[in-house]
């Protein structure tokens, strides 16, 4: 099977050995939800599995809004606070208190903060339109339990292009907010 030189075989590539060495979920671009810049479903199973008790302070609050009112605050705290500070420090809404992601523990004999730690979903997207005002897209997004965390725009050095071109369409095409 020849090799693909193209853009696109190296995304597949990047994605697959994500997948295959470190355990990254592969999730389709269509999972992105564009008005929140994140996956719904990613961030609520997150929450759910690792956080049941909190969760549930959220449902009994909530109800059946309960994923869109957290959502929505989720959203509403990003764009206050940014992202890294909400990876931190988590969320709080009516009493419960929702950690977005667990750090890797110190040691080992804590078998709850290893439980935790183990629970972070680690995803990643190729193709992501990101705007509803164009239909530009990003190569690969990595996420942390639903939250993007890194974007990466590949070049292919056999159509002349570097990472000088990647540079500037951060700089030109995408809008820093």
């Amino acid at each position: 099977m020849p090799t693909n030189t193209r853009e696109i075989g190296f995304e597949e590539f990047i994605e697959g050995e994500l997948a295959r060495l470190h355990g990254y979920r592969v999730r389709v671009a269509s999972q992105f939800d564009k008005a929140l810049a994140l996956d719904r479903e990613l961030v609520l199973d997150f929450v759910a599995h690792t956080q049941a008790e909190e969760w549930q302070k959220l449902v009994t609050q909530y109800g059946d809004e309960a994923p869109a009112q957290f959502l929505a605050r989720l959203d509403a705290e990003v764009k206050e606070r940014g992202v890294l500070s909400v990876l931190r420090e988590g969320v709080r809404d009516r009493g419960a208190h929702i950690r977005i992601a667990f750090w890797k523990p110190e040691s080992t004999m804590n078998d709850e903060a290893k439980r935790d730690y183990d629970g972070n979903i680690l995803s990643v997207m190729r193709q992501v339109r990101y705007s509803d005002q164009n239909e530009n897209s990003i190569d690969l997004v990595l996420l942390l339990n639903g939250l993007p965390i890194f974007t990466i725009e590949l070049k292919n050095q056999l159509t002349g292009q570097s990472v000088k071109d990647a540079i500037r369409q951060y700089q030109t095409d995408r809008d820093p907010k």
